[in-house]
């Protein structure tokens, strides 16, 4: 078996058969052994019935996780792929004809590589928001936008070249001695980001990467992302992250770590809190004042911080 494709769901069944149905419209290159691993982790809606009406139209296979949580379904796919690479997507996106020739493509190019990614095009359900339009340059993140360019070109973390979640690939024997970290990714005890990136840093430290320009995605942007609760969701869940990663580890792949001691109070470092209060005060005074290019930063790093408060709120010791 030359690749695994690999994609974790939970409770998104007519949007993960649209995913489906792009899966089938892919050129697969004469004499390709593929396999398509679905990773059912809990769903309680008809999830089982959309992967069943794939069954002769894919070679696809569920596998249950019931241990919730994108970590944990990550890692039951690893543990099911038989596959040499693992090609990882999600279940919101369109995947292009070429994506699985392009990967196979690549594999057979670079052999010494260990981790390749591919692009991710955010599709928007509805037009959005002017704010958005004007902040687009950095807000990309949110929607897992990722494009560097049509030539292929190694990855490289100094230069923050790295793959979403969404589109990358791995091969199998690097992966299943690297996976992914349960307190890190989504889940019900928390909501924090990063579970992929740890894996491709810790992987490029040792191994070759490649952006392999050809493999493509399209994320769908449902209207309900398209508002300033979502923004405000992903920077609090990234600064819990952070502030998660501060107290456990020495290299904190989201930059500085936390200072252990000084002032705290609930758990929470006063200078933080006194940061959280100056980002909040300049977007309260942007805001009245000025453009979004002006408000919508601070009040991003206000809600990152909120984030990181909430995390040393809740496990201060």
């Amino acid at each position: 078996m030359q690749i695994s494709v690999v994609l974790c769901t939970r409770n998104r069944a007519e949007q993960l058969r649209s995913t489906l149905e792009s899966a089938t419209h892919m050129r697969i290159p004469d004499g390709l052994a593929w396999e398509f691993v679905l990773v059912d982790n809990g769903s309680t809606d008809h999830t089982a019935d959309v992967v069943a009406d794939f069954e002769g139209r894919l070679p696809i296979r569920r596998v249950v996780e019931t241990t919730p949580g994108l970590s944990n379904a990550r890692n039951c796919g690893v543990a099911a792929a038989r596959g040499d690479h693992i090609c990882w997507t999600d279940d919101d996106v369109i995947i292009d004809p070429n994506w699985i020739a392009a990967y196979a493509g690549a594999f057979a190019r670079h052999p010494e590589a260990t981790v390749f990614g591919g692009a991710i095009e955010p599709v928007f359900e509805r037009e959005p928001p002017q704010w958005w339009f004007s902040n687009r340059s950095w807000l990309g993140n949110i929607y897992a936008a990722r494009d560097f360019g049509a030539e292929e070109i190694e990855l490289s973390s100094a230069d923050q070249r790295l793959p979403f979640g969404a589109n990358f690939a791995v091969r199998r024997k690097e992966q299943a001695e690297t996976l992914y970290d349960p307190e890190l990714g989504v889940g019900p005890m928390h909501k924090r980001l990063g579970e992929e990136t740890a894996v491709v840093l810790a992987l490029l430290e040792c191994h070759k990467g490649y952006w392999v320009p050809g493999a493509r995605v399209k994320h769908i942007i449902p209207e309900k992302r398209l508002g300033l609760g979502y923004v405000a969701d992903y920077y609090r869940a990234l600064g819990e992250s952070w502030a998660f990663l501060s107290q456990r580890d020495s290299a904190n792949i989201l930059g500085a770590s936390i200072p252990a001691g000084g002032r705290r109070i609930k758990g929470m470092p006063v200078w933080l809190m006194r940061k959280a209060g100056v980002a909040w005060i300049k977007a309260l005074g942007a805001r009245l004042h000025f453009t979004s290019e002006a408000w919508l930063k601070p009040w991003t790093d206000f809600q990152y911080l909120v984030g990181a408060l909430h995390y040393c709120r809740n496990n201060a010791r």
